[in-house]
């Protein structure tokens, strides 16, 4: 993949990370997902929905962002094992740039 290609298509992803991560997580989400499987779930849905509508990822890529988000999401949220926004952030953002990377 030629490294301007490569760009675009992690600006793309980055971008459907930060719309589905923050703009369409409210704050009832933000609250309940510690609480409920069932937010949690929803929250990834609506999370992966963004990438799948504007960054047509592989089958192979959309499960690898559902599940490692939920993950992430449950170790925040829900475990308290990782206590700094900053990490979840990174954990994401690593996960979208090896998904893009490997050109999954």
């Amino acid at each position: 993949m030629a490294v301007t290609s490569l760009l675009s298509t992690l600006l793309i992803w980055l971008a459907c990370h930060f719309v589905g991560d923050f703009a369409f997580q409210s704050t009832w989400m933000a609250v309940e997902k510690g609480k409920s499987w069932e937010v949690t779930f929803y929250h990834c849905a609506t999370y992966t929905a963004v990438f799948i509508l504007f960054a047509h990822p592989s089958m192979v890529a959309i499960v690898i962002l559902f599940t490692t988000h939920l993950i992430v999401d449950a170790l925040k949220a829900r475990y308290q094992v990782i206590t700094s926004i900053w990490v979840d952030q990174l954990l994401h953002l690593v996960t979208i740039a090896l998904i893009v990377l490997v050109g999954l």
